[in-house]
């Protein structure tokens, strides 16, 4: 059976406010609480190391040279990561993404017991599923509802800022608010214009001066109220797209009128582009029979919201990875 569009579903239920104040990730923390995960351990390969690319302080644009170039970068994909929301537990998770808006990053306590947690995007949806015990909960919203937002509960950022997160990053020269600054740590600083339709954002860069990776990302609303940053660590280096990305990335989002949250997430390995490009199956939402339906759109204009269970079969699975043993027994995708 096909899933039900959110919007498009007649059987609406009112859901208590108090008990949507609880946030994903909130949910799953606590659910993990007393559990373990476990993964294939990063295995560091001499030829992936990272290589000087400037002897000198970089220019405006030998640094954006070198970030652009992941715009070479069209899918990446790991069966080898680990979650750990706020510092509880790591959680055994596999990660896609196939440029521009099909995301997936799906997993729980075992390999062998199934997902707990799935976050996806496709070009339309975004949605958040948690199996929380006998209250699984699934997240939604569209694209355009969302960006057109100003007031954001319990997400300050769509999932896809993860994308930016784990490296993928690409700056427009004519959005640059100034040239480099040298910060006392050493590293070179750039900001830069974000427009979004509620007004621009303001995004700062933390780039490595003698490797040229991405060490920090940092995202403030029109305000200037800080919303979301994310810092890289354990760069390993691509040759295949000529750059280097982050395969630990600790990421904090900052809701305005929700608790924060801390997401540490470690990438084993990478396949980068091995995904045919035309391959658009498995970024579905989620089969919604169970789930308690929460639209963060209508969540955040105050809005009653629908509690859906629609008798439909098990979830999808996210789409094939390009291996299934660990990394260093087989090719390496680069």
């Amino acid at each position: 059976m096909k899933n039900v569009d959110p919007d498009q579903n007649p059987k609406i239920h009112n859901y208590p406010m108090a008990r949507q104040s609880v946030g994903w990730l909130a949910i799953l923390t606590l659910f993990f609480a007393t559990s373990g995960a476990t993964c294939v351990p990063k295995r560091n390969i001499p030829e992936f190391q990272p290589k000087p690319i400037f002897t000198s302080t970089p220019s405006a644009d030998q640094i954006l040279e070198v970030l652009n170039r992941s715009r070479n970068i069209q899918s990446l994909q790991s069966n080898f990561v680990t979650v750990n929301p706020n510092k509880i537990r790591n959680l055994d998770a596999t990660l896609v993404w196939q440029r521009e808006r099909r995301f997936r990053v799906s997993g729980g306590i075992s390999r062998m017991m199934g997902n707990n947690f799935d976050v996806g995007s496709n070009d339309e949806w975004f949605w958040m599923a948690v199996r929380d015990g006998m209250n699984p909960q699934l997240y939604v919203a569209r694209h355009s509802e969302f960006d057109a937002q100003a007031q954001r509960r319990i997400l300050p950022v769509s999932p896809l800022w993860i994308v930016e997160a784990l490296g993928v990053i690409s700056v427009d020269p004519q959005q640059l608010m100034g040239a480099p600054i040298e910060r006392p740590d050493g590293m070179m600083e750039i900001s830069t214009l974000a427009p979004s339709p509620t007004g621009t954002y303001t995004r700062t860069v933390v780039v490595d001066p003698k490797f040229g990776y991405t060490r920090q990302l940092v995202l403030r609303d029109p305000s200037g109220r800080l919303v979301a940053t994310a810092n890289q660590l354990d760069h390993e280096y691509y040759p295949s797209i000529g750059m280097s990305l982050p395969h630990r990335v600790v990421i904090q989002l900052v809701p305005a009128l929700d608790p924060p949250t801390e997401i540490d997430i470690t990438v084993g390995k990478y396949a980068v582009n091995s995904l045919d490009p035309n391959q658009v199956t498995g970024y579905d939402l989620p089969h919604s029979a169970g789930y308690q339906i929460i639209n963060l759109v209508q969540y955040s204009q105050g809005l009653p919201q629908a509690v859906t269970p629609v008798q439909v079969a098990p979830g999808n699975t996210p789409p094939n990875t390009a291996y299934r043993g660990v990394p260093w027994e087989g090719p390496l995708f680069r």
